[in-house]
Protein backbone atom coordinates (compact mmCIF):
# COMPACT_ATOMS: atom_id res chain seq x y z
CA UNK A 1 0.00 0.00 0.00
CA UNK A 2 3.06 2.66 0.15
CA UNK A 3 4.12 1.47 -2.87
CA UNK A 4 0.88 2.98 -4.00
CA UNK A 5 0.95 6.02 -2.35
CA UNK A 6 4.67 6.97 -3.55
CA UNK A 7 3.44 6.66 -6.73
CA UNK A 8 0.85 8.41 -6.78
CA UNK A 9 2.73 11.63 -5.07
CA UNK A 10 5.97 11.18 -7.80
CA UNK A 11 3.47 11.67 -10.93
CA UNK A 12 1.48 15.03 -8.88
CA UNK A 13 5.13 16.21 -8.00
CA UNK A 14 5.50 17.47 -11.86
CA UNK A 15 2.13 19.04 -12.48
CA UNK A 16 3.08 21.07 -9.34
CA UNK A 17 6.38 22.18 -10.63
CA UNK A 18 4.74 23.35 -14.11
CA UNK A 19 1.81 25.02 -12.44
CA UNK A 20 4.13 27.18 -10.04
CA UNK A 21 6.45 28.04 -13.65
CA UNK A 22 3.16 28.98 -15.13
CA UNK A 23 2.06 31.11 -12.40
CA UNK A 24 5.91 32.79 -12.04
CA UNK A 25 5.92 33.55 -15.48
CA UNK A 26 2.61 35.17 -15.22
CA UNK A 27 4.13 37.69 -12.29
CA UNK A 28 6.82 38.62 -13.44
CA UNK A 29 5.45 39.30 -17.48
CA UNK A 30 5.24 43.30 -17.80
CA UNK A 31 1.75 44.66 -17.11
CA UNK A 32 -0.56 47.28 -19.98
CA UNK A 33 0.73 50.10 -17.98
CA UNK A 34 4.05 49.08 -18.35
CA UNK A 35 4.55 48.90 -22.02
CA UNK A 36 5.35 52.34 -23.93
CA UNK A 37 3.36 52.26 -27.22
CA UNK A 38 5.08 51.70 -30.65
CA UNK A 39 4.94 54.88 -32.98
CA UNK A 40 5.47 52.84 -36.18
CA UNK A 41 1.59 51.29 -36.16
CA UNK A 42 0.09 55.19 -35.67
CA UNK A 43 -2.02 56.07 -38.72
CA UNK A 44 -2.84 59.87 -37.72
CA UNK A 45 -0.59 61.14 -40.29
CA UNK A 46 -0.88 58.36 -43.23
CA UNK A 47 -1.99 60.04 -46.16
CA UNK A 48 -2.83 58.24 -49.24
CA UNK A 49 -1.94 59.77 -52.29
CA UNK A 50 -4.34 61.13 -54.91
CA UNK A 51 -3.14 59.09 -58.30
CA UNK A 52 -3.43 55.38 -55.68
CA UNK A 53 -6.79 57.37 -54.50
CA UNK A 54 -7.88 57.68 -58.02
CA UNK A 55 -6.87 54.08 -59.28
CA UNK A 56 -8.92 52.44 -56.47
CA UNK A 57 -11.90 54.92 -57.22
CA UNK A 58 -11.50 53.56 -60.73
CA UNK A 59 -11.04 50.06 -59.89
CA UNK A 60 -14.00 50.14 -57.62
CA UNK A 61 -16.04 51.34 -60.48
CA UNK A 62 -15.39 48.67 -62.67
CA UNK A 63 -16.05 46.65 -60.37
CA UNK A 64 -19.41 47.64 -59.62
CA UNK A 65 -20.29 47.49 -63.75
CA UNK A 66 -18.49 43.88 -63.84
CA UNK A 67 -21.37 43.43 -61.05
CA UNK A 68 -24.07 45.02 -62.93
CA UNK A 69 -23.46 43.36 -66.30
CA UNK A 70 -23.61 40.15 -64.06
CA UNK A 71 -26.18 40.31 -62.33
CA UNK A 72 -28.30 41.48 -65.22
CA UNK A 73 -27.19 38.17 -67.34
CA UNK A 74 -28.00 35.93 -63.95
CA UNK A 75 -31.44 37.56 -64.38
CA UNK A 76 -31.87 36.83 -67.59
CA UNK A 77 -30.80 33.22 -67.89
CA UNK A 78 -33.25 32.92 -65.40
CA UNK A 79 -36.52 34.25 -66.85
CA UNK A 80 -35.46 32.13 -69.41
CA UNK A 81 -35.40 29.23 -67.44
CA UNK A 82 -38.80 30.14 -66.40
CA UNK A 83 -40.13 30.54 -69.51
CA UNK A 84 -38.45 27.44 -71.28
CA UNK A 85 -39.87 25.46 -68.26
CA UNK A 86 -43.48 27.05 -67.92
CA UNK A 87 -43.79 26.05 -71.68
CA UNK A 88 -42.23 22.43 -71.32
CA UNK A 89 -44.83 22.07 -68.65
CA UNK A 90 -47.72 23.35 -70.43
CA UNK A 91 -46.79 21.20 -73.45
CA UNK A 92 -46.71 18.17 -71.71
CA UNK A 93 -50.12 18.95 -69.88
CA UNK A 94 -52.05 19.34 -73.63
CA UNK A 95 -49.92 15.71 -74.52
CA UNK A 96 -51.26 13.90 -71.77
CA UNK A 97 -54.42 15.68 -72.06
CA UNK A 98 -54.68 14.30 -75.49
CA UNK A 99 -53.26 10.75 -74.84
CA UNK A 100 -56.31 10.70 -72.23
CA UNK A 101 -58.82 12.07 -74.91
CA UNK A 102 -57.14 9.17 -77.15
CA UNK A 103 -57.65 6.51 -75.01
CA UNK A 104 -61.34 7.64 -73.98
CA UNK A 105 -61.58 7.67 -77.78
CA UNK A 106 -60.48 3.71 -78.44
CA UNK A 107 -61.98 2.54 -75.31
CA UNK A 108 -65.49 3.97 -76.09
CA UNK A 109 -65.11 2.62 -79.81
CA UNK A 110 -64.55 -0.92 -78.38
CA UNK A 111 -67.47 -1.07 -75.96
CA UNK A 112 -69.84 0.24 -79.15
CA UNK A 113 -67.90 -2.73 -81.50
CA UNK A 114 -68.24 -5.45 -78.64
CA UNK A 115 -71.79 -4.56 -78.36
CA UNK A 116 -72.20 -4.38 -81.80
CA UNK A 117 -70.18 -7.81 -82.23
CA UNK A 118 -72.21 -9.61 -79.35
CA UNK A 119 -75.59 -8.48 -80.87
CA UNK A 120 -74.64 -9.85 -84.22
CA UNK A 121 -77.13 -13.16 -85.82
CA UNK A 122 -74.44 -14.59 -88.12
CA UNK A 123 -70.86 -15.31 -88.02
CA UNK A 124 -70.91 -13.41 -91.96
CA UNK A 125 -71.87 -10.50 -90.02
CA UNK A 126 -69.59 -10.98 -87.05
CA UNK A 127 -66.69 -10.81 -89.64
CA UNK A 128 -68.36 -8.07 -91.47
CA UNK A 129 -68.39 -5.96 -87.83
CA UNK A 130 -64.16 -6.96 -86.89
CA UNK A 131 -63.18 -5.99 -90.51
CA UNK A 132 -64.81 -2.62 -90.40
CA UNK A 133 -63.79 -2.39 -86.57
CA UNK A 134 -60.34 -3.07 -87.45
CA UNK A 135 -60.13 -0.79 -90.45
CA UNK A 136 -61.98 2.19 -88.80
CA UNK A 137 -59.42 1.67 -85.65
CA UNK A 138 -56.08 1.76 -88.02
CA UNK A 139 -57.23 4.94 -89.78
CA UNK A 140 -58.10 6.20 -85.91
CA UNK A 141 -54.64 5.17 -84.47
CA UNK A 142 -53.02 6.99 -87.47
CA UNK A 143 -54.88 10.61 -87.24
CA UNK A 144 -54.12 10.14 -83.22
CA UNK A 145 -50.41 9.43 -83.98
CA UNK A 146 -49.85 12.12 -86.65
CA UNK A 147 -51.88 14.69 -83.71
CA UNK A 148 -49.44 13.40 -81.21
CA UNK A 149 -46.71 13.86 -83.02
CA UNK A 150 -47.36 17.51 -84.23
CA UNK A 151 -48.11 18.02 -79.92
CA UNK A 152 -44.45 16.78 -79.87
CA UNK A 153 -42.65 18.71 -82.23
CA UNK A 154 -44.41 22.01 -80.89
CA UNK A 155 -43.57 21.18 -77.51
CA UNK A 156 -40.04 20.90 -78.25
CA UNK A 157 -40.26 24.02 -80.19
CA UNK A 158 -42.00 25.90 -77.84
CA UNK A 159 -39.69 24.91 -75.05
CA UNK A 160 -36.63 25.42 -76.57
CA UNK A 161 -37.83 28.88 -78.06
CA UNK A 162 -36.89 31.28 -75.03
CA UNK A 163 -32.97 29.70 -74.88
CA UNK A 164 -32.84 30.08 -78.87
CA UNK A 165 -33.94 33.63 -78.17
CA UNK A 166 -31.70 33.98 -75.45
CA UNK A 167 -28.86 32.79 -77.56
CA UNK A 168 -29.63 35.30 -80.73
CA UNK A 169 -29.55 38.17 -77.97
CA UNK A 170 -26.15 37.21 -76.76
CA UNK A 171 -25.08 36.67 -80.23
CA UNK A 172 -26.10 39.90 -81.38
CA UNK A 173 -24.15 41.41 -77.89
CA UNK A 174 -20.71 39.86 -79.10
CA UNK A 175 -20.91 40.93 -82.23
CA UNK A 176 -21.47 44.77 -80.19
CA UNK A 177 -18.60 44.06 -78.15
Amino acid sequence: MTEKKTQSTATKDPVKKTAKAADAAIEAAPSAENVTPFPGFATQNLEIPDTVREMAEQHVERARKSYETLKNAAEEATDMMEDAYENTRQGFVDLNLKALDNAKSNTDRAFSFAKEFVAAKSVSEAVELQTKFAREQFESFSSQMKEMQELTTKLASESSAPMKDAWEKTQEKMKVA
